[in-house]
């Protein structure tokens, strides 16, 4: 019965993620949402634990693609931040930045995987986003702001724990446990098991602020406004990768702006960051049920070698 449900979670992501956000507002949990990389790093190892190590070979396959949805995004939508900006006050005008700058989320991933799309090509986005994001967007958001001053380390370090030890974790027990390829559809349920509750805590964090709704807000017209490049790709791109590339490049990492913006601006600038995180895990959540709907179902001799089952 357990293992139905697993299968069965993926299917009913969107469901359940709006019953999370609207629970988080009635019984909100602050220990949680305090938590929220423990859940992440969750995600992570639950989609590693799907994918043969061997997989990740074909990145070398894949180093123009990998390489425009590392840095065009990172480019156009600090650009697009910086223009949506304008149209609010401090220090909402400040976390509008952050969230310019930050990386691909790292839930991205696990949507991806959820959609259909090649994790293995979203693990080399997101882990070439975290580093340009943290070598690049502390001086480019001190460039769009007049000045600031972000600790490197500390983004570096979040991304070693959060992602790289269960990224490790779960292709090493892969690796080791041949069997769990007959088990693929429960661990992609954990997964969106994993998202609902992080939607959750996201909207738990959210807070309550005199900002709220300007930041709210903001943090629509910033999910709009990176449905532009995400228009491009979909225009451009190969059909196989317009799945991957149209998550990674719409969802940007809420934790990453949030440390962005209280290192560099104050706790206030990161209310933008927690608002926006909802509402992109929602939107997230929506576009991968789409995806999936829309995705074809390939027999044994024509699936991917990279997609899940």
């Amino acid at each position: 019965m357990i293992r139905r449900g697993l299968a069965r979670t993926a299917g009913l992501l969107l469901p359940l993620a709006v019953v999370a956000g609207a629970l988080a507002l009635i019984v909100p949990s602050h220990a949680l949402a305090e938590r929220s990389d423990w859940l992440l790093a969750a995600l992570v190892l639950f989609t590693a634990l799907g994918i043969e190590p061997a997989q990740l070979a074909t990145l070398g396959e894949r180093g123009p693609a990998l390489a425009a949805l590392v840095l065009a995004p990172f480019v156009l939508l600090a650009a697009l931040a910086w223009a949506v900006s304008r149209l609010f006050a401090e220090p909402v005008r400040e976390g509008v930045l952050a969230v310019g700058v930050s990386s691909t989320e790292i839930a991205a991933v696990g949507l991806v995987a959820l959609a259909g799309g090649s994790a293995v090509l979203a693990l080399g986005v997101l882990t070439g986003s975290l580093v340009l994001s943290a070598l690049a967007g502390p001086p480019l958001l001190s460039l769009l702001a007049g000045g600031t001053d972000v600790p490197v380390g500390e983004l570096v370090g979040r991304f070693a724990l959060v992602v790289l030890a269960p990224l490790a974790a779960g292709l090493a027990v892969r690796a080791l446990v041949p069997r769990l390829r007959n088990v693929e559809s429960e661990l992609t349920g954990l997964a969106a098991a994993a998202l609902v509750v992080l939607v959750y805590a996201a909207m738990s964090g959210a807070g309550e602020d005199a900002r709220l709704l300007s930041a709210t807000l903001a943090s629509l017209a910033l999910l709009v406004v990176c449905g532009v490049p995400v228009a491009a790709w979909m225009a451009a791109a190969p059909h196989d990768l317009r799945t991957t590339g149209a998550l990674v490049i719409e969802l940007r990492d809420f934790a990453v702006a949030a440390a962005l913006a209280a290192e560099a601006f104050g706790p206030p600038a990161a209310t933008v960051a927690g608002v926006y995180g909802v509402l992109m895990l929602l939107v997230g959540a929506a576009a991968t049920e789409l995806l999936r709907r829309r995705a074809p179902h390939p027999g044994p001799a024509t699936s991917r070698p990279d997609a899940p089952a």
